[in-house]
């Protein structure tokens, strides 16, 4: 991981910028739900992630980090940060990101263990059990 990360909270300005390249990029942005979690390298944005409860479970989405700044660990350390005050996080992915999970203590779970009011979130947007184009999985972090 690069010594120079700084992590906080993003302010709705900062994120509100980079929510096109998002769309762009297959993702499906809440500007306003959760909190927004920024990497910053150098004063610059490096990357985000975004939690946010929904009827009491907690979920990860929005991962993502500018492709200057990948394999500078500013990805494992955002997802160190989203967990780090809370109990459980889930999340859904897509096939080849499940070894990246994985190794950071993300376990792959039935898609009938999905809680419902994410199932509920995610069938509304099309994007479970899988996405158009491609087939999601249910991953769950759980503090020991």
């Amino acid at each position: 991981m690069d010594d120079g990360l700084e992590i906080r909270a993003l302010a709705t300005e900062e994120i509100a910028p980079h929510i096109p390249l998002l769309i762009e990029n297959g993702f499906t942005p809440k500007i306003d739900q959760g909190v927004w979690i920024g990497g910053f390298l150098g004063g610059e944005l490096a990357g985000w992630v975004r939690v946010f409860d929904e009827h009491g479970v907690w979920m990860l989405e929005d991962v993502f980090v500018f492709e200057h700044f990948r394999g500078r660990g500013v990805a494992t350390a955002l997802l160190d940060r989203a967990v780090q005050d809370r109990d459980h996080l889930w999340l859904i992915c897509d096939d080849e990101m499940i070894a990246f999970y994985s190794e950071l203590g993300y376990l792959l779970r039935p898609k009938d263990d999905f809680p419902e009011p994410l199932a509920t979130l995610y069938r509304a947007k099309g994007e479970w059990p899988a996405g158009a184009d491609h087939n999601h999985n249910a991953m769950r972090w759980t503090r020991l």
